[in-house]
């Protein structure tokens, strides 16, 4: 390139030919070449040059076989011993092509100009490409929040509203569960409805711990035996016992209230019977 410059040569359009394109070509085998300046090793098959190196100086007979080796040049065609090196004859045209120093020392600088411009404008266009999916997709992420705000905004109050609700439910189940027995005015209402219509009503009523005493009156005689499977049939107590007492129209009883679990496990698991008469 150097020798180029002081001829005051154009690189670009100056072919430069390696000496070894002007030797004489050879057949087969390995060679040792003399060079205008140091040696050259050369590995020839079927007329084709498979490698080549060059030495400045006289090379030794370690680095002679491993350039043999390198080129994989074939054991019987190897030797340790470096031949003398010959001088081949110049040829008036080169046996392969060349190029010119401009598209060899300098292709790089002369692509460079056109190819790094296309090469920024597609990371350009790619980055714009990125960065725009980029921006919608942040743009649909703030829609979706949006949205989603507003919809936690409109079902607030059923929340809130549904939370009460279940809270209530709780509260009433908590004060069920302290009281095991079904409260007093439905035992009182069930009791009064089902006396007979003969001018009886209830004179007495006690309940304490699931133990009930009450007394009926009445104008008329009462039948203890009659009063007692009328409350058994309630389905609420048992152990139902009349008291004696000296007026024939009084009459007092006791029994136990069954708690509300064993109501409920009687009315689940309870047979209808069939009257006569009936399908």
């Amino acid at each position: 390139e150097s020798a180029i410059l002081e001829g005051k040569l154009k690189p670009t359009s100056t072919t430069v030919v390696p000496e070894t394109l002007l030797h004489q070509g050879q057949e087969q085998g390995v060679y040792l070449v003399a060079c205008m300046e140091g040696i050259e090793g050369q590995v020839w098959s079927e007329h084709s040059l498979i490698s080549s190196r060059w030495w400045p100086e006289p090379t030794s007979p370690g680095e002679w076989l491993n350039f043999q080796r390198d080129a994989g040049a074939l054991p019987e065609h190897q030797s340790s011993e470096v031949p003398n090196p010959f001088p081949l004859h110049w040829q008036e045209n080169p046996w392969a092509r060349s190029a010119a120093l401009g598209r060899s020392a300098m292709y790089g600088a002369g692509i460079e100009p056109r190819v790094l411009p296309v090469i920024a404008l597609c990371l350009f266009a790619g980055s714009m490409w990125y960065g725009a999916q980029l921006i919608k997709l942040q743009a649909a992420i703030s829609d979706q929040g949006a949205a989603l705000e507003t919809l936690n905004l409109q079902a607030g109050s059923i929340v809130e509203a549904r939370g009460q609700a279940l809270e209530a439910l709780s509260r009433i189940k908590t004060l069920q569960a302290t009281d095991q027995y079904p409260d007093q005015l439905s035992l009182l209402g069930k009791v009064a409805e089902s006396l007979p219509k003969d001018g009886a009503y209830l004179k007495e009523w006690e309940f304490l711990n699931g133990k009930l005493k009450l007394q009926l009156a009445s104008s008329n005689k009462l039948v203890s035996s009659d009063t007692i499977k009328l409350f058994q049939s309630f389905g609420v107590f048992r152990n139902v016992q009349a008291s004696p007492t000296n007026d024939p129209t009084t009459l007092a009883l006791r029994m136990e209230v069954l708690p509300q679990a064993e109501i409920k496990f009687a009315a689940e698991n309870a047979v209808p019977v069939k009257k006569e008469g009936t399908p």
